[in-house]
């Protein structure tokens, strides 16, 4: 019966969402705010559809591990130090500065004990990790100034969250040991770390080449899982989140050259799993709560979003942005977090808030969390309009100077996706001196190039994250000679999403392939059979004496058409015939007893009485081309000559006698 319940779960979900996303895309609306729908609609408070609520926390807590697994990935250990002072000071006084200001006014003007009243300066302290960071990939936006100041204070969120959790006893008065447990948390983190650098430094990247090379794709994406379930299994076993230990174990794996085909693996899982994250987050509303209370439930989330955006702005100024950055960061880290919901279900049970309280908050949050993708999407138009206002030109322009934009190392470079067989492509790629990127599934060979300080990305070009990593956006054409066209459809299909400039160049074995691979997008697409057949092809147009640059026009319109002139499209009178001369080009040995021994040119008169003219004569080792009137022939000489097919054929018979 477990099974049967579990089966009508995901059914009811997916059949549910899928409505609703469809809908939702349809109004161009955040398929975030899609999920959170479907589940107060088929929460225990709406429908009811769902009643083993249980399953889909599970599955939530997969996609919030997969989801913080890749945002690891993509991120990196480098990455990470290079905002460190945003991760530990700007962390530091967002959470703190929320957590004052929380019990300042709950405080004094709600008389709420002030153990009460930090407890809920930590749920309001928390922002969105799963919420932001994903819209953010959506958008693109998480090298922005923005997206990097919202990463590391969500980063040291996610850090403070077991801190918090352990004072939790201490604020409901339960447990008076807060020093030594803080201390039993610090060493157990320090272990952790410890753990993960030793996997990042030697262990993973020895692993991953090994199962590379094994050209795998099953075992390759059973071991990212693996690896990445160990670390968070080893944070819980520590007392510590599994998110944070997912998070660190995705940091892990770019120090290897396998992370974006890794990001490419896990993709699809991390976006169903995630999508029973937010599903989940909308089975908790109470809808009936929500209506009796609707006014206050508002006016709250107005005052949180308020207090939330400018503390978080201002301490994005304290960082050195300027306003335009601050505002901007404001609005999109202004809502309640998911790991909100963990805390605030513990004080519920600890009786640091009562159900009462405990429904505003699940409704304040629930409604944050859904305009969240609201305010990111259109939190550019929004800043612009406020940036209007008058302000200090310091608050303008910040206390330091913005880093420039990164530039890509690589712009208007071309692709190259499968070529491990066709080295001489390579090569005539650096003599040209054109810049260029290698996409290979080769592990070694994408091991030799790099140590030969050769771009090489190791990876299937079908997954974003690895064409990224080749800067597809900034490149300018893409030689495809991956097998399978159905592959090489997928692969043009990712590409042209991310740049849609970009020149594609397929190579395929058959003639049939053309059309559909046009369809897909490809601007160039050369069958080998038939490049073949066209060689052949001009070389018998040669023999026909046909100009040189009449048989490149026919052949360049036949490309240019996509071989459509050899398909047999029924139509007549519409195929361009060429025009063969009837004459060619012979040659002819004379001979002791025949005619021309001894005789001149003139003496023969070939050009008026047979239309034949003679452009050569051999003799020996020397070529004496257009010979003049008085040349006499000898025995054995060779002579060229040019005319119809039927009198230099008389003619040879002539002049062997």
């Amino acid at each position: 019966m477990h099974e049967i319940e579990f089966l009508k779960v995901i059914v009811v979900i997916f059949a549910l969402a899928s409505l609703v996303i469809f809908i939702f895309n349809k109004l161009k609306l955040p398929s975030v705010v899609g999920f959170l729908l479907t589940g107060i609609i088929a929460g225990p408070y709406a429908l009811g559809l769902i009643s083993d609520v249980e399953i889909i926390d599970v599955l939530a807590e997969i996609g919030v591990i997969l989801l913080l697994f890749i945002i690891g990935m993509e991120f990196s250990l480098r990455k990470l130090m290079k905002i460190r002072n945003i991760v530990f000071i700007g962390g530091m006084l967002q959470v703190g500065i929320s957590i004052l200001v929380v019990v300042g006014i709950l405080h004094f003007f709600s008389q709420i004990p002030y153990n009460q009243a930090v407890f809920i300066g930590f749920l309001v302290a928390l922002s969105s990790t799963a919420i932001i960071l994903k819209v953010l990939q959506e958008k693109d936006q998480i090298e922005t100034h923005h997206g990097k100041i919202s990463l590391g204070i969500l980063i040291f969120q996610d850090l403070i969250i077991v801190p918090m959790m352990l004072l939790i006893p201490f604020l409901s008065g339960e447990s008076s040991d807060v020093g030594s447990e803080l201390l039993l948390l610090l060493a157990k983190t320090i272990g952790l770390l410890g753990v993960t650098f030793v996997f990042a430094r030697w262990l993973i990247p020895y692993v991953l080449h090994k199962i590379a090379v094994s050209n795998s794709q099953e075992l390759f994406l059973i071991a990212i899982i693996v690896i990445g379930f160990a670390i968070a299994s080893f944070s819980a076993w520590l007392g510590l989140s599994l998110a944070l230990g997912a998070f660190l174990a995705g940091l892990a794996i770019p120090e290897s050259s396998y992370s974006y085909q890794a990001i490419g693996n896990i993709i699809p899982f991390r976006d169903v799993f995630a999508s029973f994250f937010f599903i989940s987050i909308g089975m908790l509303l109470d809808v009936n709560f929500f209506i009796a209370n609707w006014l206050s439930i508002v006016t709250i989330t107005i005052i949180l979003i308020t207090l939330k955006s400018i503390i978080i702005g201002i301490v994005s100024f304290v960082l050195g942005y300027p306003f335009r950055v601050a505002f901007r960061t404001g609005l999109i880290l202004s809502q309640i977090g998911e790991f909100s919901f963990v805390l605030a279900k513990i004080g519920l049970s600890n009786q640091l808030i009562d159900n009462h309280l405990y429904q505003i908050f699940l409704a304040v949050a629930i409604l944050s969390m859904s305009v969240t993708p609201i305010f990111i999407i259109f939190s550019k138009p929004i800043t612009r309009f406020f940036e209007k206002l008058p302000m200090p030109l310091i608050v303008r322009n910040g206390l330091k100077k913005l880093p420039k934009k990164h530039k890509a190392e690589l712009t208007g470079h071309t692709i190259l996706v499968g070529t491990s067989q066709y080295s001489s492509l390579m090569r005539s790629m650096l003599l040209a001196n054109i810049p260029f990127v290698i996409i290979d599934t080769d592990a070694d060979l994408i091991r030799d190039m790099q140590n030969q300080g050769i771009n090489a990305v190791y990876g299937d070009a079908q997954y974003k994250s690895v064409l990224e990593e080749a800067s597809v956006k900034d490149a300018s054409s893409m030689l495809l000679y991956v097998e399978g066209t159905n592959h090489k459809a997928i692969i043009i299909k990712a590409a042209k999403m991310l740049n849609p400039k970009l020149h594609t160049v397929v190579r395929t074995r058959y003639i049939d392939d053309l059309e559909y691979l046009y369809e897909m997008g490809a601007d160039d697409v050369i069958p080998i059979e038939f490049e073949a057949f066209l060689e052949m092809f001009s070389r018998a147009l040669n023999h026909y004496l046909i100009p040189h640059t009449e048989i490149e026009r026919l052949l360049a319109k036949i490309r240019a058409n996509g071989y459509k002139a050899f398909r047999g499209n029924g139509e007549k009178g519409k195929a361009e015939k060429l025009s063969i001369p009837d004459f060619e080009i012979n040659t002819m040995i004379i001979q002791k007893n025949s005619v021309a021994y001894k005789k001149s040119i003139k003496e023969l008169d070939l050009r008026n009485k047979t239309g034949i003219s003679i452009l050569a004569v051999k003799r020996q080792s020397d070529v004496h081309t257009n010979p003049n009137a008085d040349f006499v022939l000898e025995e054995n000489d060779i002579i060229y000559t040019l005319g119809d097919h039927y009198n230099v054929t008389c003619l040879n018979e002539i002049f062997r006698h």
